[in-house]
């Protein structure tokens, strides 16, 4: 079996028990910007521990330690607040029957040591971690050196998504004509289609729309996303309420300036349908190549 990106030295983080174990009560996104203002501040705040310990590790490259207690988040939703039916039925797996029980993922970016020192644009890869921080999926990019070093964070890709075994679970694609204004990425559980991100021309946010229900959700764009610091892009019902959240955590002023590699936490009701969990991961990718991928 090939050497899986895990066993590779990559940028990582681990979470601490000093983070605030804040209420998780399901409340209604306001579209009051002092309200968004004021939830943005107490989830920074909140994260200030994670991201200094997440500093100290990435200068040696360890990986995040598998831990008894689940990853606590601030700002996190208990339970669904609308009912979201009509969704394609998947092929069983164990990696869904994982996802069914977990609240938050972590998904790691690896570092590439040729980007650093050769400045070669080379392939991604990523670590998706569960709420106990063990290895769940490992992602890697499939794209030409061509499009890679001439189109740069705009180019197609296609991630494959594979299980601790080796084996093809999922596959990402984004495949854009050229100048094209919209921008989407499909995803597939399986060989079966299960979804579609999207973001039309002139807009900053997201759809996600899960195969077979006509409830998208929206993933809202921070003002500034490219501006650097943390950056939290919140997950929103097709009626506006706040079901997650999908929180990139800034890497230091150093790991900025010489990588592209980043660290997210995608946190969502733990009763949300595993189609949209797998949807929501699938999304980082889009997000990742969109704000936070160097040219």
């Amino acid at each position: 079996m090939n050497i899986q990106p895990g066993q590779l030295p990559l940028k990582s983080l681990k979470l601490t028990n000093s983070l605030s174990s804040t209420t998780t009560t399901s409340h209604r996104d306001s579209e009051s910007s002092e309200e968004n203002a004021s939830g943005v501040k107490e989830t920074e705040k909140a994260l200030v521990p994670v991201r200094a310990t997440a500093g100290r590790l990435r200068r040696g490259g360890a990986l995040p330690q598998p831990r008894q207690q689940p990853i606590v988040v601030p700002n996190q939703v208990a339970a669904m607040p609308i009912v979201m039916t009509g969704f394609v039925t998947l092929v069983p797996h164990t990696v869904l029957d994982a996802i069914a029980l977990t609240n938050c993922l972590m998904i790691v970016q690896c570092t590439e040591p040729l980007e650093i020192f050769v400045g070669i644009e080379t392939p991604n890869r990523y670590v998706v971690h569960d709420m106990f921080l063990r290895p769940m999926l490992y992602c890697n990019e499939r794209s030409n050196i061509f499009s890679r070093e001439c189109c740069g964070s705009g180019r197609n890709f296609t991630m494959e998504i594979r299980d601790l075994f080796g084996a093809e679970l999922m596959k990402c694609y984004r495949d854009n004509p050229c100048f094209s204004c919209t921008d989407y990425l499909g995803t597939q559980f399986q060989g079966q289609q299960i979804g579609l991100m999207k973001r039309e021309c002139c807009s900053e946010n997201f759809q996600l729309l899960g195969a077979g229900c006509n409830q998208p959700l929206l993933i809202r764009s921070p003002c500034c996303p490219s501006c650097g610091g943390t950056q939290i892009f919140p997950v929103l019902t097709y009626t506006g309420i706040k079901v997650g959240e999908i929180v990139r955590l800034y890497p230091g002023f150093l790991q900025e300036a010489f990588t592209d590699a980043d660290t997210y936490l995608v946190h969502f009701p733990v009763d949300l349908p595993p189609i949209l969990k797998l949807l929501l991961i699938s999304s980082v990718f889009l997000i990742d190549f969109t704000f936070f991928e160097n040219d």
